[in-house]
């Protein structure tokens, strides 16, 4: 198994696994089209960077993950957007592989932790940053301001 940075070219392969994702963790199905990860991985106004697990030559996973910082405290964070596995190729060391590569990214980039979301019903999620070392936050609650945009 091998971690890298994704290339344009990943982006159909990137695609498919945040279908996968989204059909795992019941959410709308965000369709084949790459136009958006295109423009917003790889354009000028970069929104995301995401790393990919290859088993030979097929991408079997991918972490998507951005900058946070807090003025208040000087905090640098790594905000963890998305972890996914083809189903086939779960429980095979291939999100831990993914994990280890971004806490490494994390510490080249001076942050003190990953910060994720975890949807409340995704149990075997929770199972998995468990397993390599995430605890909860009690002290933060998530909240959502919606930007009257349609």
């Amino acid at each position: 198994m091998r971690i890298r940075h994704a290339l344009e070219a990943d982006v159909p392969a990137i695609a498919q696994l945040a279908r996968e994702l989204a059909s795992h963790v019941a959410d709308p199905d965000p369709g084949a089209d790459t136009d958006a990860l295109l423009r917003l991985g790889f354009g000028g106004d970069r929104w995301f960077d995401c790393l990919l697990a290859e088993i030979g030559t097929e991408i079997v996973g991918f972490a998507s993950y951005g900058k946070r910082f807090e003025i208040h405290t000087g905090s640098r964070r790594l905000w963890l957007g998305d972890l996914v596995v083809t189903q086939r190729c779960r429980n095979r060391g291939v999100g831990g592989a993914l994990i280890a590569a971004l806490r490494h990214k994390a510490v080249e980039l001076g942050c003190d932790v990953i910060v994720l979301d975890l949807w409340a019903e995704n149990a075997s999620a929770r199972a998995f940053y468990r397993k390599v070392g995430a605890v909860r936050d009690a002290e933060l609650e998530v909240h959502l301001i919606p930007t009257g945009a349609d």
